[in-house]
């Protein structure tokens, strides 16, 4: 699955990607961890800046993970 550029995408459906993508269940999640994310934050939280549309996915996603 490809992350919706901030461009051609609503804020429901960058909700929607980040949802399915990272198994995300925040903020009833309780600290599941099911979403992995290597801050130890809830990939809603981690990925907000994108969900807001103030930064692409793949800009995040390459700072967390060192691309």
């Amino acid at each position: 699955m490809i992350a919706p550029r901030i461009t051609d995408s609503d804020c429901e459906e960058r909700i929607a990607f980040i949802r399915e993508r990272f198994r995300c269940k925040a903020p009833a999640c309780g600290g599941c961890r099911s979403c992995r994310m290597p801050n130890g934050k809830p990939a809603m939280e981690t990925f907000n800046a994108y969900i807001r549309g103030e930064r692409e996915f793949a800009s995040i996603a390459a700072e967390l993970w060192k691309f």
